[in-house]
């Protein structure tokens, strides 16, 4: 986790590669995500928010299922989507798809964003974002 945030910066990332961090950088690191144009900016509580949501909320729930989220301080939301859950490698792996719509303060050029990412846990505890992660074969 350390490395990958060492290595980024604004100017470096676009800002679909910035929410492709939500599950790897330290809650503090977001707010440097909030300079991109035309996405909404999310604060740490947003962050913790979302992150809870995909860690606990949908542990244990079907294909499909869907969680809402919303920060009344503010006023982002947003949905949770789990596409996919599958072992691999050991992991328990996450497709998920994440709707941020922005905020009432944010200017009226930015638009709601919608990514799928899958991220794995980790035997050590920790996530780690893997978009090539495969289903293991059974048998």
């Amino acid at each position: 986790m350390q490395e990958i945030m060492s290595v980024l910066s604004p100017s470096r990332w676009s800002a679909g590669l910035a929410a492709a961090i939500l599950l790897l950088a330290p809650v503090g690191a977001f707010a440097q995500f909030g300079k991109f144009r035309d996405t909404p900016t999310l604060t740490n509580k947003d962050i913790q928010i979302i992150r809870k949501l995909v860690r606990e909320g949908l542990t244990g729930k079907p294909k499909g299922a869907t969680l809402a989220w919303s920060n009344p301080a503010s006023t982002n939301s947003g949905t949770v989507t789990l596409l996919d859950q599958f072992p691999s490698g050991g992991r328990d792996c996450r497709r998920v798809r994440y709707v941020i719509k922005p905020g009432a303060g944010q200017l009226a050029t930015v638009r709601p964003a919608d990514y799928v990412l899958t991220s794995c846990h980790l035997p050590d505890g920790n996530w780690k974002l893997d978009n090539q992660a495969q289903p293991d074969k059974t048998g």
